[in-house]
């Protein structure tokens, strides 16, 4: 298994050849996807901004159709916030978003995919994918 951030999704979305050749080579080799109830948020957020919300709202509905999604419990809300906590008090913050993508990986001991390394890598004993 595998949680795949917004930015993938994104990605996958705007027709992104490396996110969905990417994405495709996860499928196609049986490794199962998830995303978190955080990117479920983002996402949603984006159809709301949208000029075209009816559009967005089909293309996101038919990408996350065949992937879990994790909700956001205790476990997850706790670990986010001692990340959250701890990155912000060492002066590198990554956001609430990406902080609770992250717990929801490490509270199931999965990866996450993404494409901003940047932010992940700051997170001790994530494993990191990109592509």
């Amino acid at each position: 298994m595998v949680v795949v951030d917004t930015d993938v999704m994104i990605d996958v979305m705007n027709g992104k050849d490396a996110a969905v050749s990417y994405l495709d080579a996860l499928l196609d080799g049986y490794r199962p996807v998830a995303v978190s109830a955080m990117t479920i948020m983002q996402l949603h957020h984006g159809i709301a901004r949208s000029t075209m919300p009816l559009r967005e709202q089909k293309m996101v509905e038919t990408t996350l159709e065949s992937l879990l999604t994790y909700p956001m419990d205790g476990d997850v809300a706790s670990r986010a916030g001692q990340l959250d906590g701890g990155l912000s008090k060492r002066g590198e913050p990554i956001g609430v978003a990406d902080t609770i993508i992250a717990a929801t990986a490490l509270e199931r001991g999965e990866p996450v995919a993404t494409r901003n390394e940047k932010h992940f890598r700051r997170i001790p004993g994530l494993n990191v994918e990109t592509y």
